[in-house]
């Protein structure tokens, strides 16, 4: 009896997660691929059998053990009546990355310029250097480019 409430009680989660389109990280989509399966009641061998795999990728996949192609894991959702959704979120916001990135960059940039400079004895003032740094900056903050990304 109690382990029949518990499974109602996780059902219940499940389904108030699907239907609020509850976020999850994607290495832990094995693991919600996992509850799904067992809260409707189907066994790994058959979640295999329907999809010609072995029952052991299903393993892994649900265990996150495997890298799988995205289009495995849409139909491991499709098989259990589900879809996947996708979020791409980040940390900081998009501007603070370019701000640093700019800002990585336009050092490199100028580091160079200068010590060119500097060999041929021209070395400009310190601010100079800030004046030209903080103008980089905002050249690249303003068209970001790969430019940003060049190691």
């Amino acid at each position: 009896m109690r382990k029949a409430r518990l499974k109602g009680l996780k059902i219940r989660q499940l389904t108030k997660s699907m239907k609020e389109k509850s976020l999850i990280p994607i290495n832990k989509i094995g693991q919600r691929l996992r509850d799904i399966r067992e809260a409707v009641g189907m066994t790994q061998k058959q979640m295999a059998k329907r999809l010609k795999v072995s029952q052991s990728a299903i393993s892994q996949i649900e265990e996150n053990r495997e890298t799988s192609s995205l289009g495995t894991i849409l139909k491991i959702a499709q098989t259990l009546g589900c879809e996947i959704m996708g979020a791409a979120v980040s940390k900081e916001s998009l501007e603070s990355i370019i701000k640093k990135r700019a800002e990585i960059a336009a050092q490199k940039t100028l580091n160079r310029t200068f010590a060119t400079m500097a060999m041929e004895k021209q070395t400009p003032s310190d601010d100079a250097y800030k004046y030209q740094l903080k103008k980089l900056i905002e050249e690249l903050i303003e068209n970001p480019g790969p430019e940003l990304w060049e190691e």
